[in-house]
C-alpha cells in the first residue's frame, strides 16, 4: 500500500515539474536521417492487432518501418500508436520514461512529424508537440542527474531535436554542444575508435553524432568543429573496419552490425574518408594490396577495464571479396554465459592460445600489455611485428607474432615465437596456433603436409607450415543469419623444452595458386 501511494506520490510531483505551455504547429520541418525497412513495415500491418508484438514499441523506432511502407493506411496507424501512447497514464519513474526510450520517442515523432502528424488533426497535431515537449523537460531533468558520457549524449541529443521543432532560438544551445564535446573525450581516441573497442558501440556512438549534426545544421551561429570533427573521424574508423564484402571485420562483436546499417550511417558521414593503416590507440591495423585486405587485432597499450575479446594478435583476411581466414562471430541477442564465453575465447580467433588458456583474461585479474608493436612499409611490403605479455605470469612466456603481406604478390607469411622470458609459473605443454576458414572453403591435406584452400568461386589458396603437426578439424562460424560449419586449421607447437631451448618457433604462409 506504502509503495503505491508513494508511486502516486511522485508521478503526481514530477507532472507538477514538468508542466510546459501550449504548441500549436512546429518551429521547423525535420529530414529524417535514417530509412525504414518496407517488409517490417508491411508486416506490422498484416499482423499487429496489440502493441505488445511489437518489439520495443515505447522507443517508436518502428515509426520509420511503417513510413518506409508509404501507404495511408501506414500513415494513419502511426497516428493512432502515438495517440493512444500519449492518452495513456504511464508511470513517469518506470523503463517507459528512461532516457533512451524518451530521446528515441522524440526524435522519431519530430523527425516523422511531416509525414503522420501534418496529416492528423489540429487538436491531435498540439497533443504531440506538447508532448514532446513534456519529454525534453524530464530530459534536462535527468541531464542534472547522469554521469554517464554516452547517457549524456543521447540525453543532449533528445533535448536539441526536441528544441528545434519546438523553438525559434534556442537559448542554451551552445552549452549543450560543448557538453557534448566534453562527453566525446572519454568516449573516442583520437584515431577515431571507441574507447571499448567495440565496432557495436562505434557505429551506435556515430548515428547518435550524425543526427545531432543534421539537426544542428539547420541552426544558425553555433560552433559545431569539434562535434564535425569527431564525426569524421570516427567515420574514417568504421570505414577503415568494413570489409570488401561491405561487413565490418569481426573482431569485438562486428559481426552483428548489418550491412544496411553500415551503409546508411557511411553514407550520412558525408565523406569518402581515408583507411587508416594503424589505429595504435584503439588497437587495430590495417594492411592492403591490390586483391588482399587484411585486419590484425595488435592490442592497445593501456589496459581497459573490461575486454571484448580474448583475441589478441588475432587476423582476418580477404581476397578480393571473398573472405577467407576470419573469427568465429558472434551470437545476436544471446543471454546464456557459456555461448558469450565460448565465442569472446582466443581459440574462436585466428591466433595462438597455449594449454587453452585466453591471452587475455577477460576477468581483468591477469593483466595482459603489448610489448612491441613495429609496422614496417616498404615496396616490397608491409610488415606487423607484435609481442605481449599475456603468458607471462602463469607460463612465463611472451607471444610475438610477424605477419608479412607481400605487394605484388598473392602471398602472406607469418611466424609465431614462444619465447621464455622467466621461469616462473607452470612449464606450458603446447601451443594451438588456429586459422579459421570461412564456410566457402572447403580444404584438402596434401600428401607433403601443406593444406589446400579451395573456394566456391574456384580460386584456391595453399597453406605450408614448417610445423608438420597440422590438423584439420570441424568448426563453426556464426553468422547474424544463424551458425553455418565451416573448417578450420590446427598447427600444434610443443612446448616441454622450452626452459631450455628459450624459444620455439613456427614458420607458416597462405600463397595464392595461380
Amino acid at each position: 500500500m506504502l509503495k503505491i501511494i508513494n508511486l502516486i506520490t511522485n508521478n503526481y510531483f514530477l507532472n507538477q515539474k514538468l508542466q510546459v505551455t501550449s504548441f500549436e504547429k512546429p518551429i521547423r520541418r525535420l529530414t529524417d536521417t535514417w530509412r525504414g525497412n518496407t517488409q517490417k513495415g508491411r508486416r506490422i500491418l498484416d499482423e499487429v492487432h496489440t502493441t505488445s508484438n511489437i518489439s520495443n514499441f515505447h522507443n517508436f523506432l518502428f515509426l520509420r518501418d511503417l513510413r518506409a511502407e508509404g501507404s495511408l493506411k501506414a500513415r494513419s496507424t502511426a497516428r493512432t500508436f502515438v495517440n493512444n501512447w500519449i492518452e495513456e497514464k504511464h508511470n513517469l519513474i518506470s523503463k517507459i520514461y528512461d532516457v533512451t526510450a524518451i530521446s528515441s520517442r522524440i526524435i522519431v515523432w519530430s523527425f516523422s512529424y511531416t509525414w503522420f502528424a501534418e496529416s492528423g488533426e489540429r487538436n491531435f497535431q498540439k497533443k504531440l508537440l506538447n508532448s514532446i515537449a513534456f519529454q525534453a523537460k524530464y530530459l534536462e531533468l535527468k541531464l542534472e542527474k547522469s554521469n554517464d558520457s554516452l547517457e549524456r549524449i543521447i540525453i543532449i541529443k533528445g533535448i536539441i531535436i526536441a528544441k528545434s521543432i519546438l523553438y525559434e532560438e534556442i537559448k542554451n544551445i551552445n552549452h549543450l554542444i560543448e557538453l557534448i564535446d566534453i562527453e566525446l573525450q572519454f568516449l573516442v581516441n583520437k584515431d577515431g575508435g571507441h574507447v571499448t573497442r567495440s565496432p557495436v558501440l562505434q557505429i551506435q556512438l556515430l548515428r547518435h553524432l550524425i543526427e545531432i549534426r543534421s539537426v544542428i545544421a539547420v541552426l544558425k551561429n553555433i560552433d559545431t568543429e569539434n562535434l564535425h570533427t569527431c564525426t569524421i573521424k570516427m567515420g574514417e574508423f568504421c570505414r577503415s573496419f568494413q570489409m570488401p564484402n561491405e561487413n565490418l571485420a569481426w573482431f569485438n562483436g562486428g559481426s552483428i552490425v548489418s550491412k544496411d546499417l553500415i551503409k546508411q550511417t557511411l553514407d550520412r558521414v558525408g565523406y569518402k574518408n581515408k583507411i587508416f593503416h594503424i589505429a595504435e590507440e584503439t588497437g587495430f591495423c590495417r594492411i592492403s594490396n591490390q586483391d588482399i585486405v587484411l585486419m590484425a587485432d595488435i592490442g592497445t597499450k593501456k589496459n581497459l577495464k573490461k575486454q571484448n575479446k580474448a583475441g589478441l594478435f588475432s587476423f582476418e583476411f580477404y581476397y578480393k571479396k571473398q573472405k577467407i581466414i576470419s573469427n568465429l562471430g558472434d551470437v545476436i541477442n544471446s543471454n546464456t554465459i557459456n555461448a558469450h564465453n565460448s565465442l569472446a575465447s582466443s581459440a574462436a580467433h585466428s591466433t595462438l592460445s597455449i594449454d587453452d588458456r585466453n591471452n587475455i583474461d577477460l576477468s581483468g585479474n591477469r593483466k595482459t600489455e603489448t610489448l612491441n608493436l613495429e609496422i614496417g612499409k616498404a615496396i616490397e611490403g608491409d610488415l606487423i611485428d607484435i609481442t605481449h605479455s599475456g603468458y607471462e605470469l602463469i607460463f612465463g612466456v611472451h607471444h610475438r607474432r610477424r605477419i608479412y603481406l607481400s605487394k605484388n604478390k598473392g602471398e602472406i607469411r607469418g611466424q609465431d615465437d614462444i619465447i621464455n622470458c622467466k621461469n616462473i609459473g607452470s612449464i606450458p605443454k603446447k601451443a594451438n596456433i588456429r586459422f579459421h576458414l570461412h564456410p566457402e572453403i572447403n580444404l584438402i591435406k596434401v600428401r607433403n603436409g601443406s593444406i589446400l584452400l579451395k573456394h566456391k568461386k574456384g580460386f584456391i589458396w595453399k597453406m605450408i607450415a614448417d610445423n608438420k603437426n597440422i590438423e584439420i578439424q570441424e568448426s563453426i562460424m556464426f553468422f547474424p543469419s544463424g551458425p553455418q560449419k565451416c573448417q578450420q586449421i590446427i598447427i600444434t607447437l610443443k612446448l616441454e623444452n622450452i626452459r631450455s631451448n628459450k624459444i620455439e618457433s613456427c614458420n607458416w604462409a597462405f600463397e595464392l595458386q595461380n
